[in-house]
């Protein structure tokens, strides 16, 4: 069974190399992220991730972001989740653009098996995108599903795996790339009982401009760096 999990993922993601054959564009793009993750109870988590993320070509463009976030544990399984996320985009050929995102989500962590376990998230997202020559300001509320997993290897390795969809339901924001749907999969290990650290092979399938149709496909390659703290804020009060 983990033979076969291992290689209905691997096919799923690579599935995407057959679908960019037929898009107009292909881009390769370079992401390093850190996530942090405070513990203040065993309910209330303080966490979220911030990094460096650009595109290979000439077409070249660099975003940097932070994104605090705050989530309580309901039960094992349940998760209540919000936060803001900040980007600024640096556009070579086009305009700079500024970004701020609150979210709201709610995750259900399961199900779990002896080797594999699963995580469903559904969140909403308020996007304000602002261009910097004029600041004028676009809106746009989006849906976001995603399903991840992650599958324990020996010793201290594992294979990370996730699908993402993002529908937007209300509005438009003007940008140069719009995601229509994420996959990856990778490598991580646990260094230690608090760092752990992965590595992605990401896919996305987008369009560029509003009224283009779909057909961008975005190759990530994603560091991911994982640190967690446990009960340390607050802990004199």
């Amino acid at each position: 069974m983990f033979k076969k999990l291992l290689l209905l993922v691997m096919i799923s993601f690579f599935a995407g190399d057959i679908i960019a054959q037929n898009d107009s564009q292909v881009n390769h793009q370079i992401w390093i992220d850190f996530y942090p993750h405070y513990y203040r109870t065993e309910k209330l988590e303080y966490y979220g991730d911030t990094g460096y993320r650009t595109i290979v070509g000439e077409r070249s463009w660099s975003r940097i972001y932070v994104r605090p976030s705050v989530r309580y544990h309901f039960s094992k399984n349940w998760e209540l989740q919000g936060g803001v996320g900040v980007f600024y985009i640096f556009n070579t050929n086009t305009i700079d653009q500024f970004e701020v995102r609150p979210w709201q989500g709610v995750q259900f962590n399961g199900p779990r098996f002896k080797r594999i376990s699963f995580k469903n998230s559904l969140k909403l997202e308020e996007r304000w995108s602002y261009l910097t020559d004029t600041w004028d300001a676009n809106f746009e509320f989006r849906l976001r599903f995603k399903i991840s997993g992650s599958i324990a290897l020996r010793d201290k390795w594992a294979i990370p795996f996730y699908g993402e969809a993002f529908l937007p339901l209300t509005g438009k924001v003007e940008e140069l790339f719009q995601n229509q749907g994420r996959a990856g999969v990778g490598l991580s290990y646990k260094a230690s009982k608090d760092w752990k650290l992965a590595f992605l092979m990401n896919w996305q399938r987008s369009k560029a401009g509003q009224n283009a149709e779909v057909g961008v496909s975005d190759y990530v390659y994603q560091l991911k760096i994982i640190k967690k703290w446990k009960r340390l804020i607050g802990k004199n009060m």
